[in-house]
């Protein structure tokens, strides 16, 4: 999929990148933090997120400003990666890219729904408009449904959201938009896939998206069945159709009659062995954690650049979810003890 001398740069890249991550220690230093000005203080002196900072002054910085600061490096790593790409391995940044996009226009939407919409807007990396074609400027000054159009207006993401405006009065159907965002951008990083030309390419690339779809569509039935008992027929249009596991099974699971018996049926097929190394039980995190699971081991071990630079990125996402649990649970006061169980590692 990329030429050789491509292939290795990217491994080098990501690896060395990889190589700077959290340490156990940094952990534990920041679980320590009783404010978040420690938080953002440790981030700045101690850790490669320092670079990210420039001339901010982390004991003057609140909450809202460090989040949009942190996932700066995302977008910054990314398109550090993507200078070694050849053009066939582009579309695979540009599905990464899209995936942090969708996330942000649907925390967006969220705060909407919550009518709390100006807060969101303190939680962008506005520097990083120049990298995308969602205006995170024009989305952070969202305040109403209709103000979003103007925000992706050049982006693939606009014939969803307009087929999906909500009726003057009803609440926006998140969960709908959300799968159908995603599932537009995983379409197209199916379809780049299928034209590899290299068999072992396309094979390798499959099994890595196969795998990554099915632990967010098993995530996703065991959220909608915990919090807001869903029935089958309700789950399934907000489930991705790809993946290695059937329509049939994935009938099946969403069709469990509770949590415990939908867990019981996911166990019985492959994904059985990795949800038995979970040690984060939080239904909301089962998807992150065997991510975070799935993507170390491909990122030590697989020859493909364009696998392990995914799943650094991945690794990276998870990474950052772990600094902000953090940063919101010391501005809550919540010990370290209670800290450490918030987070994928």
């Amino acid at each position: 999929m990329v030429s050789s001398m491509s292939s290795n740069a990217i491994l080098a890249k990501a690896r060395a990148m990889y190589g700077k991550r959290l340490t156990e220690s940094d952990y534990t230093q920041l679980m320590e933090c009783r404010t978040v000005s420690e938080v953002a203080s440790y981030l700045k002196g101690r850790t490669r997120y320092g670079e990210i900072f420039g001339d901010i002054n982390e004991n003057d910085i609140h909450r809202g400003q460090l989040e949009p600061v942190l996932r700066q490096s995302i977008y910054t790593d990314i398109f550090a990666l993507s200078r070694y790409a050849e053009d066939k391995s582009l579309a695979f940044v540009d599905f990464m890219a899209a995936e942090l996009e969708i996330e942000l226009i649907v925390r967006c939407l969220t705060h909407i729904n919550m009518g709390r919409p100006e807060e969101f807007g303190l939680k962008l990396p506005l520097s990083m408009d120049k990298y995308t074609k969602t205006s995170f400027a024009k989305l952070a000054a969202v305040r109403s449904y209709d103000d979003i159009f103007d925000a992706v207006v050049d982006s693939k993401y606009i014939a969803v959201l307009k087929k999906n405006r909500p009726a003057d009065g009803e609440r926006i159907n998140i969960a709908l938009i959300e799968a159908q965002l995603y599932n537009q951008n995983y379409g197209t990083v199916i379809s780049a896939i299928n034209s590899a030309k290299k068999v072992r390419d396309r094979d390798e690339l499959r099994d890595l998206f196969s795998a990554l779809l099915d632990f967010r569509n098993v995530s996703r039935i065991i959220r909608l069945k915990t919090y807001y008992g869903m029935s089958g027929d309700k789950i399934r249009p907000l489930l991705i159709p790809y993946g290695r596991l059937s329509t049939r099974t994935l009938g099946e699971i969403c069709d469990a009659g509770d949590v415990t018996e939908a867990v019981e049926l996911i166990n019985s097929t492959y994904l059985g062995r990795l949800m038995a190394k979970l040690e984060n039980d939080d239904k909301d995190q089962i998807a992150n954690t065997m991510i975070n699971i799935y993507c170390k081991h491909h990122l030590r071990l697989s020859p493909n650049p364009t696998i392990v630079m995914i799943s650094y990125v991945y690794l990276k996402d998870i990474e950052l979810k772990n600094i902000i649990y953090i940063i919101e649970a010391t501005r809550y006061g919540l010990s370290a003890e209670e800290k450490e169980k918030l987070l994928i590692k």
